[in-house]
């Protein structure tokens, strides 16, 4: 009896140690910021068949499955898109130098970036796109030791997820691995601040905010936080070390915040920024930062990329880029699968269901959000362009004089919108745009959105352009 009961109590001790250890893995603290190293866009190079001169830009929407196999269909057909720049010959894909992406897209952005074309060996379609995802974490989240893990405060499902993903997609790989690699293109991994609401990029110029070094942080957690979907999965945890690093911050935040009446966008990011390291005596610090799915803030991943084309404020700015004209074609690929399920709420005259408002209340503005984001898009180059023109014509009127405000150089956009809203025929549309948002589909849906992502991609009007000029 007495021997029951000692091991009953080893028991128990085991089990209350487990619980009071679950916890988040800790991001590392950065012991000196340097902007200089670290995962940055200016510190990677340009692939061996790479260049500046031919710029190109892929977004991958959120959608889970449904948008990581659309996502893999893109990718597959940039790299049967065969061009000539500067006199080489060489794939459309080669020339990628930033991936930007949210939840979904951003399983097959950072499978790609870690590996490149071994994306197309097999394994990510076995692993991921074609496994049932869903299973294999309620699994995971049923095993008895992982129920007293769970208990603990700050340790979650997402928490959990990131360990799989880590182990079986992955390769425990860490973004040392994209360090290391030190060639673009430039992977973002974009989540969402459940504070400020702002957008939360996994580059260290993010973390130097916070004082962590990105560089051992596993890639399967910054995946794991872009696709944590509010009330399916929970908030993933990052230590807050600001302070600890003397991070300078850049001159463009103070004008930013000064300048609210002229530029409040401009001055909600800097405030967004100072959060992190800066508060007032009657403040308290932000200890913690806890992030949820990127596509709470930008279903497309496309924000941090309309800001780097508007203004010089981010480190990896495109106008920079044009300003110094390194440019000349922009091409801009936005994978977009967002969907737009029918719903029996307006066959009848009950009440729609409070998840049912709480869904459509998240999702119905972001998808109205995204397009006017990517027309927006379009809107910044259109006034960049009328204004090279203008000064152009006023310079030809005063003889050839040279103006103010510094030198604007023309450069040409390819702007590719691939979205299922694009399908010609209806009822086909109709049955992409009623797919679920899950991490389990068929086989066969999986071919079809990989087929549908590449056949959109070769039949957009801005893409066909492109490829007659560089052919």
């Amino acid at each position: 009896m007495k021997k029951t009961i000692g091991r009953l109590s080893l028991v128990i001790s085991f089990l209350f140690l487990l619980v009071s250890c679950a916890s988040f893995p800790p991001n590392l603290d950065l012991c000196r910021y340097d902007p200089a190293t670290g995962y940055r866009f200016d510190t990677l190079k340009p692939a061996e068949n790479n260049t500046d001169s031919l710029f190109v830009i892929l977004a991958f929407s959120g959608g889970g499955t449904r948008a990581a196999s659309f996502s893999y269909g893109v990718l597959e057909a940039l790299r049967d898109a065969e061009i000539v720049w500067k006199g080489e010959r060489k794939r459309l894909l080669d020339e990628v130098d930033i991936i930007s992406s949210v939840s979904g897209g951003s399983f097959t952005a950072a499978y790609f970036a870690l590996y490149r074309d071994r994306i197309f060996a097999g394994p990510f379609e076995r692993d991921f796109l074609k496994e049932d995802i869903q299973k294999a974490l309620l699994l995971r989240s049923l095993s008895p030791v992982n129920w007293f893990r769970l208990a603990g405060s700050s340790y979650g499902r997402s928490d959990l997820a990131a360990e799989y993903y880590h182990s079986h997609l992955f390769g425990r790989s860490t973004f040392r691995e994209l360090i290391d690699n030190g060639t673009r293109p430039f992977l973002m991994i974009n989540a969402t601040d459940m504070t400020t609401g702002a957008q939360f990029p996994f580059i260290q110029d993010q973390f130097d905010l916070i004082c962590s070094d990105l560089a051992d942080l596993p890639v399967a957690r910054a995946v794991a936080a872009s696709s944590a979907f509010p009330g399916l999965l929970t908030p993933l945890t990052f230590r807050n070390y600001a302070g600890g690093c003397d991070y300078r911050e850049p001159r463009w935040v103070g004008f930013g915040i000064a300048d609210r009446d002229i530029a409040p966008e401009r001055s909600n990011r800097a405030e967004d920024r100072r959060s992190y390291y800066q508060r007032q005596e009657w403040e308290a610090q932000r200890r913690y930062i806890h992030l949820i799915d990127g596509g709470v803030a930008d279903n497309l991943g496309l924000r941090s990329i309309l800001s780097a084309l508007e203004t010089s404020d981010p480190a990896y700015s495109i106008q920079q880029r044009i300003n110094r004209q390194s440019i000349e074609k922009l091409v801009i690929i936005v994978v977009n699968a967002a969907t737009d399920p029918q719903s029996e709420r307006d066959l009848q005259p009950a009440v729609p269901s409070l998840m049912d408002v709480l869904t459509r209340a998240a999702t119905v503005p972001l998808d109205n959000y995204s397009f006017d984001t990517v027309s927006r898009v379009a809107g910044v180059v259109s006034e960049y362009d009328q204004s090279v023109r203008i000064r152009e014509r006023c310079r030809r009127l005063l003889g050839g004089s040279t103006l103010p405000g510094g030198e604007l150089y023309a450069f040409d956009l390819y702007l590719a919108h691939v979205a299922f809203d694009y399908i010609g025929d209806p009822k086909v549309r109709f049955d992409f745009k009623n797919l679920p948002t899950t991490f389990s589909l068929p086989e066969e849906t999986v071919d079809a959105l990989k087929e549908m992502g590449r056949k959109l991609l070769r039949g957009n009007g801005e893409f066909k352009r492109l490829l007659g000029e560089l052919h």
